[in-house]
């Protein structure tokens, strides 16, 4: 974890059995562990990092890419099908 801070939350039991089962140690994984997977996963935070990690982009290129992309998004988007 990236912070000692403890806190508690009520969780549903049967969800919390889903979600263990899901995870990459096959059930094996604490319920802390299920929770904090499941947050990471919700705001995205692992894939940001993966994709920034592996990045050689500045971010004026990464804004610049961005920005063509969606560009071209757009006109795909406008195309007669």
């Amino acid at each position: 974890m990236a912070s000692d801070h403890i806190i508690s939350v009520d969780v549903d039991a049967e969800l919390i059995e889903r979600a263990r089962a899901m995870t990459p140690q096959h059930g094996q994984a604490t319920e802390a562990d299920v929770v904090e997977r499941a947050l990471r996963m919700y705001v995205g935070r692992d894939v940001l990092e993966a994709a920034q990690a592996t990045s050689n982009l500045t971010d004026d290129e990464a804004d610049a890419l961005a920005v063509q992309e969606l560009h071209a998004a757009r006109r795909e988007r406008r195309r007669p099908a």
